[in-house]
């Protein structure tokens, strides 16, 4: 992912105080007559003020390669996921009698004498279903990514808002 500055980036820079800025909560400083706080183990300084300022960013490209790495990541968590929840679901149905029942219903409604699933032939139907969908997944987010680029190309890219906030530190108190 590419960000790029505007050129005149004051004109999008405008320092924001912690009550202009939603979802983010900060502690204010000790005052005067508060306790000092109690001095810090790692020998780090001290927060001692924090500012929060509004900045806009533009995302011009993205970058193909990096999003089919990730969407083949997101892909295989999800696979690996639904594949392990429904083995536990099936083990689940076969222990309480649940897939005895429907193997029954079945054979009912059609009018056979029996009926069964077979549970290995569901797996891996369920398995090459989920690589299939995993493939065309990954596959979907890189042309995604591409056409994102050509419309950016066009349209400037996306622009949004970040809350940057910058800490100033105080350095520790050489007198101890």
């Amino acid at each position: 992912m590419t960000l790029s500055d505007t050129k005149c980036r004051d004109a999008y820079t405008s320092t924001m105080t912690v009550d202009q800025t939603p979802g983010v909560s900060i502690s204010a400083p000790p005052t005067a007559s508060a306790p000092p706080p109690p001095p810090n183990a790692a020998g780090r300084g001290q927060i001692k003020a924090v500012k929060a300022r509004q900045v806009q960013r533009v995302v011009t490209r993205l970058d193909p390669w990096s999003m089919l790495r990730v969407s083949l990541s997101f892909a295989f968590c999800l696979w690996m996921i639904l594949v392990v929840a429904g083995v536990l679901l099936w083990q689940g149905a076969v222990v309480t009698g649940s897939i005895s029942k429907v193997e029954d219903f079945l054979a009912q409604l059609l009018a056979e004498s029996s009926f069964t699933i077979d549970g290995l032939k569901v797996f891996e139907g369920a398995t090459v279903a989920g690589l299939v969908l995993f493939l065309g997944g990954a596959l979907f987010a890189v042309v995604t990514s591409v056409l994102f680029n050509l419309i950016a190309g066009v349209f400037g890219g996306l622009r949004f808002t970040v809350v940057e906030l910058e800490t100033a530190q105080v350095a520790p108190d050489q007198r101890s």
